[in-house]
């Protein structure tokens, strides 16, 4: 039986690249991220002015070091396909997460043994999205577009372990071409006597800077890239059509930046992202 600890890791690293991102960002609390647009195709690639590829991404290994123990842990991720949809993937730990698609062909649910998330949406664009983690939390994230690029995610995180808390993000998202380039996060916790929502004074401001490849979670569905964005907010950042070169997260007089570099195949997507000791390995 997994311990509540390895639970919750599970339910927010269960997300690929977030790893890298997450492990960097300062000041990680209840008041924020705190475990921690393009109109693309469902069903890879991208219809928002890409060029649509047959491509797919099969597989993914990470090399990352856990930030309670400070040891270096090895995960993979291999993804299956139905014909061109993405139909689930498993961990190393032999976990399955499945997909389910809707009527107009775009996700309507993922969901596993312990979580379920489950997608609501207004013409072609996501609106809403509601996770459910047995026994754990409940999140909701709802999402607002401009010119069909992800603009805002607010989320509600409400958490029965290993406490009861009920926090509140926001964030708004800046572009260059096909890139997210800023990232605003507002945080705050409900006061659990009042109700009364109360805002960290520190905002975090993260940007990004990008190479000239191709980024291989341009191959996955939109609307995953989405649910990420809604539990960890750095996760919108994956909506760019290239790879992070620098990555800067700055929060009152706190600021880190983390560089990037990549190894990329004959197609010019990446085969290894690499930061420090930490790599993601990409198949194809």
């Amino acid at each position: 039986m997994q311990t509540e600890n390895q639970t919750m890791k599970k339910i927010f690293f269960y997300i690929f690249g977030l790893f890298i991102i997450t492990s960097c960002s300062p000041s990680q609390d209840v008041n924020g991220d705190f475990l921690l647009g393009l109109d693309y195709s469902s069903e890879g690639g991208s219809s928002g002015g890409g060029q649509t590829t047959s491509k797919q991404l099969k597989r993914m290994e990470t090399n990352m070091k856990d930030e309670d123990t400070g040891d270096i842990e090895n995960h993979s991720y291999t993804y299956s396909y139905s014909g061109a949809k993405l139909i689930s993937y498993k961990d190393d730990s032999g976990e399955t997460t499945k997909f389910d698609y809707g009527s107009n062909g775009k996700i309507s649910k993922v969901y596993n043994a312990e979580q379920v998330s489950v997608f609501e949406y207004t013409g072609s664009n996501v609106s809403k999205v509601t996770t459910t983690i047995t026994g754990i939390a409940k999140i909701t994230s709802t999402y607002t577009f401009s010119s069909a690029k992800l603009s805002k995610v607010v989320t509600i995180q409400e958490y029965s372990v290993p406490f009861p808390v009920k926090a509140y993000l926001e964030t708004s998202y800046q572009y260059q071409g096909e890139n997210v380039t800023k990232s605003l996060t507002k945080a705050g916790v409900y006061n659990p006597v009042t109700g009364d929502l109360e805002m960290d004074p520190e905002d975090k401001n993260i940007t990004y800077t990008y190479d000239a490849k191709k980024s291989p979670y341009k191959l996955l569905p939109m609307e995953y890239i989405l649910l990420i964005a809604g539990i960890g907010p750095q996760g919108g950042a994956y909506l760019s059509s290239n790879n992070f070169e620098k990555i800067t997260i700055a929060q009152g007089t706190s600021s880190e930046a983390m560089t990037f570099s990549h190894d990329y195949d004959q197609d010019n997507y990446p085969t290894k992202s690499t930061s420090g000791q930490e790599y993601i390995k990409y198949s194809y």
